[in-house]
């Protein structure tokens, strides 16, 4: 088996757990699994049978996981894939396929997780998308953005904080959409504030109020060195049109970096 191309960053991630838990409350159970284009293209995979709320599943029939903690940040680190299904190397592309293929045949996923004791993994994050703060950290930012944006005031939200002594976030706050009380609408008539998004977005009251309700969301699920100490809110959601976001609406890190310098920088002068 050989492909063609080396592979992009992969177009999906794990279910939320608590969205996860939802869908089994209603009576509809959907499990997360797990595979790339290069290992054809399953790795793990829960069932009715055998599944955990929160992993991506058990490997799958001849398949074999290894974790290389060199490559991590405590129990969690690169996800190496080892079977059958697993490609021989990239089409007429030595140099790609010496970067992801290891001696002994198994594929480097450029994937974090971790195994628990009864073979379940479990997917923390992109090394790519891996930084490390001013303390030597690491921190896997898209994780975080996506539990922010389960909060319902929250629109949107990007983690930055690559050799900084602490992580800031830029938050696109509801201001529309997803009904009346959703969004920050009813908030507004409450207190008599306008309904224009960009008042509001630089209302201190409404900036406090998403703030406490970010921390408080994010605090006993990640580290208290990885949650967001100062916020900066912006009224324009990333967008395709834009450049922010890519095809498939992943978050384009460095264009809303760039975008967004000057937010950023006043973020750490504050």
């Amino acid at each position: 088996v050989a492909a063609t191309l080396p592979a992009p960053d992969p177009d999906s991630a794990p279910m939320n757990v608590e969205i996860c838990k939802f869908f089994h409350d209603i009576g509809i159970p959907v499990m997360d699994c797990y595979g790339l284009t290069e290992t054809s293209p399953a790795i793990t995979m829960n069932s009715r049978e055998h599944f955990k709320i929160g992993s991506v599943g058990r490997p799958v029939e001849m398949v074999r996981v290894v974790i290389d903690k060199t490559m991590g940040n405590g129990e969690d680190g690169e996800i190496i894939a080892y079977g059958p299904n697993v490609m021989q190397g990239y089409y007429n592309k030595p140099q790609e396929t010496s970067e992801v293929m290891t001696e002994d045949g198994g594929f480097r996923t450029g994937d974090l997780g971790w195994l628990d004791e009864d073979g379940y993994l479990y997917i923390t994050g992109r090394i790519k998308e891996q930084y490390k703060l001013e303390n030597g950290k690491y921190v896997f930012p898209s994780s975080m953005e996506e539990d922010i944006k389960l909060i319902p005031s929250v629109a949107n939200a990007m983690i930055y904080g690559e050799g900084r002594p602490f992580n800031v976030c830029i938050v696109v706050p509801v201001t529309w959409g997803y009904g009346i009380a959703h969004g920050l609408d009813k908030y507004a008539r409450e207190h008599n504030l306008p309904h224009d998004p960009e008042i509001l977005a630089q209302d201190e009251n409404v900036q406090q109020m998403l703030k406490d309700a970010i921390m408080q969301h994010l605090k006993g699920r990640y580290g208290s060195y990885e949650i967001p100490k100062r916020f900066g809110f912006i009224t324009e959601d990333f967008s395709l049109e834009d450049g922010t976001l890519t095809q498939t609406m992943k978050l384009k890190r460095h264009v809303v970096q760039q975008k967004y310098h000057d937010l950023i920088e006043d973020l750490y002068r504050e």
